[in-house]
């Protein structure tokens, strides 16, 4: 039993840390009252069902491009449970908590633990991240894949290469697109690390995972196909609508974005540089494409980390800005 001296002192010392988990608390209980309100499961989300119903009875796969692991998380929960759809709409959302969490966990270690509880509550809360993390789609399940790769590839823990594989092949068996950002944290990562044997054996595990991935679903129907046709053309006309509808998708925080990128000390940081590659990558990928049906908020779900991750560099180097220059002038002040 702690004394409550010791109580005292570890509350004192983990106090944010105690309010992160009254925080993720809250919103679970928040989250869940809008995920029991769900009557049936969206369009898309009947797809992954019925995908997985096909899976297990060996018929063919209604919808064929969309990506294999959510159906397969299903079909495993329905050979125990049985097919019950309410089970998954109480499963889903997990992953959505749980790359809340991980998101935690990864900035406290670097950036402290005030840092990482406003970057993980500002995602969290999110309205795109949270709308569509409560869904039964990819947009959750990807999220989640993507920070716990990122989680394995900055571990100082060179034996987790084999953890970084596995969640790299996960990323885009759970959504194809997200090739690209999970490509790009880990071009970026390994040469922050400069390791080559890590990031030889975590491509080497990944994969692996990726050619199965597509091999079984080829295998299935005949053919593999990462999307529909109109949604594969892209332009160097980039689409100006992400910029446009920027307030709408990520809030206030976007104003701070620019504001990171004017400080020395962002590029000081080499932790920093996932994140800012993160961002701009994926902004110019979803805005390089034609097809304005997919200029939607919901594509920005997968980098929402990134944004505010930026935005509260910037508050943080302001913040050490100003402390510098008060000390600056108290220093003026002494002297004279």
């Amino acid at each position: 039993m702690l004394t409550k001296t010791e109580l005292l002192c570890f509350s004192k010392c983990h106090k944010v840390d105690i309010l992160f988990i009254i925080f993720f608390i809250s919103f679970s209980i928040y989250f869940y009252s809008h995920v029991s309100t769900l009557a049936n499961p969206p369009r898309d989300g009947a797809d992954y069902l019925t995908n997985a119903r096909n899976w297990l009875s060996n018929d063919p796969l209604y919808s064929k491009y969309r990506p294999p692991l959510i159906s397969w998380i299903i079909a495993g929960v329905w050979v125990i449970t049985g097919e019950n759809w309410v089970i998954i709409k109480y499963l889903m959302p997990l992953f959505t908590l749980a790359a809340g969490i991980i998101l935690y966990m990864l900035l406290r270690k670097e950036k402290g633990n005030l840092f990482a509880f406003g970057v993980s509550a500002l995602t969290l809360l999110n309205p795109h991240v949270f709308f569509w993390g409560e869904q039964i789609h990819t947009e959750g399940l990807s999220l989640f894949f993507i920070i716990l790769t990122l989680y394995f590839l900055k571990s100082k823990n060179k034996n987790n290469w084999i953890w970084a594989g596995i969640a790299f092949g996960l990323t885009f068996a759970s959504r194809y697109a997200t090739l690209v950002e999970v490509t790009t944290i880990f071009v970026v990562e390994c040469i922050i690390r400069k390791d080559p044997r890590f990031a030889t054996k975590t491509l080497l595990t990944a994969l692996p995972i990726i050619l199965v991935s597509v091999l079984i679903v080829y295998l299935k129907v005949g053919y593999f196909m990462a999307a529909q046709e109109s949604d594969t053309h892209f332009t160097l006309l980039l689409t100006p609508y992400y910029l446009q509808n920027s307030l709408n998708i990520w809030g206030f925080a976007i104003l701070l974005v620019p504001v990171a990128f004017l400080f020395r000390r962002t590029y000081q940081e080499k932790f920093n540089y996932t994140f800012i590659a993160w961002f701009i990558v994926s902004l110019l990928f979803w805005s390089a494409n034609s097809n304005p049906i997919l200029h939607l908020p919901r594509y920005t779900v997968q980098f929402a980390p990134a944004v505010y991750f930026l935005a509260l560099l910037a508050v943080e180097n302001l913040a050490k800005l100003y402390v510098r220059n008060d000390t600056k002038k108290n220093d003026e002040v002494h002297i004279e």
